[in-house]
């Protein structure tokens, strides 16, 4: 298996995060630890030797172009958006990467191009500002299979309905695969024989967000283009790495873990209800970021708290950001408690113990409560 890719250093505040990894490097541990032989081309700096010798030294082939400088992603916490430095605008593009192999996986970059001859071939354009197509850059396959994202599908085609944007890849691209990944609802595949499939995404008991979309690229690709596994079943072990990964950071995907992982049985939005106070501004920056999370993650948002409250409103789940709950607050979670009505808990201090009693989950986690909120309103919707 062959990656190409990015190596790009990545930090996050919260949970604390510094590793040089990128697209590429974190697909290329990842493949490491399914095949043998895996080679991986990227672009580096002098800075970035350590993390070669890093990928080195667990048996990968390293071939390394030169940039001038390092590239780094920061993040506040997963979900983030985060900042680029150099900025984007500013990084040079370097000459192209040329890659031939059997099996090869290919990413977009920052600060380059990769053209790509192989027999099976995986794009992931790693964007969405204008992605151009595999082949714009003289990339040939004899099979080509497309991973996006939702938002990289429709802005590459322009096609809203995910259906018809799938359709429209496989007969512009000639691909015989797409497969779009839909974050906590999982992924759906699309094949040029007509077959789909969806893919549900897998529980975890914490989610680290950084770089999942890598890793479900990189089983993929190994499974499907390499060990020419039928795409749905690839996508399928693609999703349950993810779930390990989410869990520990780790690249070890033993057959007998992933058989283990439980799917989340409904991939629909719900309706989210957040509670939480708001009187200082941490309080409030806490609150609002948890609102835009969920709203990105597909599900309806109310927080009673900083919007007027809707009559109609019938929640699927309960998310509790545990700072200094209101008395409205806490009798509304009682209520929601009686009624059975899932309560997801973010606990980072102590302040109201009593709702910890309530809690259906609970996590210090930012980003894994977002998550259990996401599934437990999904399934609790399923069930009406």
């Amino acid at each position: 298996m062959h990656i190409v890719g990015g190596l790009y250093r990545e930090l996050c505040d919260v949970p604390f995060w510094d590793s040089t990894l990128g697209s590429g490097g974190r697909a290329a541990l990842a493949a490491n630890a399914l095949a043998s032989g895996v080679e991986f081309s990227t672009y580096a700096s002098p800075a970035d030797r350590s993390a070669l010798v890093s990928l080195e030294s667990q048996g990968i082939i390293t071939h390394a172009a030169t940039r001038p400088s390092p590239i780094v992603f920061a993040y506040f916490h997963p979900l983030s958006s985060p900042h680029i430095e150099p900025p984007r605008a500013s990084i040079n593009r370097e000459n192209s990467i040329s890659v031939t192999g059997n099996a090869v996986l290919r990413f977009g970059f920052l600060e380059g191009d990769a053209v790509v001859t192989a027999n099976r071939a995986v794009y992931d354009p790693q964007t969405w500002h204008n992605p151009p197509s595999f082949g714009a850059n003289g990339s040939t396959a004899r099979e080509l299979a497309l991973v996006m994202n939702e938002l990289e599908v429709r802005q590459i085609t322009g096609i809203d309905e995910l259906h018809l944007a799938a359709q429209h890849l496989l007969k512009k691209q000639r691909a015989q695969v797409v497969v779009i990944k839909q974050g906590a609802r999982g992924a759906s595949v699309y094949e040029g024989v007509g077959k789909i499939s969806h893919i549900p995404a897998y529980r975890s008991s914490s989610v680290f967000k950084i770089g999942t979309g890598d890793i479900f690229t990189a089983v993929f690709a190994v499974h499907w283009a390499q060990g020419e596994l039928p795409p749905h079943q690839a996508a399928d072990l693609a999703s349950r790495s993810v779930s390990v990964y989410c869990d520990t950071r780790a690249f070890e995907f033993d057959e007998s873990i992933l058989k283990q992982r439980q799917p989340i049985s409904s991939w629909r939005g719900g309706r989210v209800r957040l509670e939480g106070g708001v009187d200082s501004l941490g309080q409030r920056y806490t609150m609002e970021e948890a609102r835009f999370a969920l709203r990105e993650l597909g599900v309806d948002v109310t927080c009673p708290q900083i919007e007027v409250a809707n009559a109609g409103w019938n929640t699927d789940a309960t998310l509790v950001i545990n700072d200094e709950l209101s008395v409205e607050s806490l009798a509304r979670i009682a209520e929601d408690r009686a009624r059975s009505i899932p309560i997801i808990t973010l606990h980072e201090r102590t302040t109201a113990a009593s709702v910890l009693t309530v809690a259906t989950e609970t996590t210090d986690d930012f980003t894994t409560a977002m998550y259990l909120a996401v599934w437990a309103a999904g399934e609790a919707a399923a069930t009406h």
